[in-house]
């Protein structure tokens, strides 16, 4: 049983039962704030990890630059994945006409 069906379960058979769904509003925005805290932190990291330092050469920079990109890009994969950030959808570019 997983976290979340034991705390939705606890929230709607306690003593005073939450309505489900209240509770599965509140599971849900938990989801979220967790989600989005996940995000800031592996954003946070990349920015003092990836840093380029005075005496990196060339290569390292690149190395360091394209883990930064990774990092960023995991980030926003988890905010896309507890919808804090809307997807978009594809946009065409070209005229049609």
């Amino acid at each position: 049983m997983s976290a979340y069906t034991s705390i939705y379960q606890a929230l709607t058979k306690g003593r005073t039962p939450m309505p489900p769904s209240e509770a599965a509003r509140l599971l849900s925005e938990l989801r979220t704030e967790t989600g989005v805290d996940l995000a800031d932190g592996v954003r946070d990291f990349a920015t003092t990890e990836f840093q380029p330092g005075p005496t990196d050469s060339r290569a390292i920079h690149r190395r360091k630059k394209a883990k930064y990109g990774a990092a960023i890009a995991c980030a926003d994969w988890v905010l896309t994945a507890v919808g804090a950030r809307p997807t978009m959808p594809n946009q065409r570019t070209r005229s049609t006409s």
